[in-house]
């Protein structure tokens, strides 16, 4: 496939992405189109000058890839001050085990002591009395 279709493919496939992460947000639909629009016509990237436009069209199918997963918008609702997530089909739903791993403290890289950030996992309040 040449350049120009693979950067073609990549262009559409950012506007699909945008479409869905922000459907019913026309606001920021138009926005991320032209923020996407703008980059694709230009030869070098300002933000980016060292990649070349291969990297660059690995670079936009990965930020597609990235709406379509991890882009979920929310509105709240009115009366019952909840709010309501657009969740879709390319949502990514993980299921927190990351999050509930013991992980490694910044400080020597020892295990946390009793979970937390910085192994004081348990706090114990006391109240003090006058």
């Amino acid at each position: 496939m040449s350049l120009a279709n693979e950067a073609l493919k990549a262009y559409r496939g950012a506007l699909r992405a945008t479409s869905i992460a922000f459907q019913g947000d026309l606001a920021t639909l138009q926005a991320a189109r032209a923020q996407i629009r703008s980059k694709m016509v230009l030869n070098v990237d300002p933000d980016m000058p060292e990649k070349s436009v291969e990297d660059r069209i690995k670079h936009l199918d990965q930020v597609s890839l990235f709406l379509r997963r991890n882009i979920v918008q929310g509105k709240k609702e009115e009366e019952d001050d909840k709010y309501f997530l657009n969740i879709h089909n390319d949502t990514e739903l993980g299921d927190n085990d990351d999050i509930k791993k013991k992980k490694r403290s910044t400080f020597g890289g020892q295990m946390a002591a009793g979970g937390g950030c910085c192994g004081g996992g348990e706090i114990k309040m006391s109240e003090r009395r006058s």
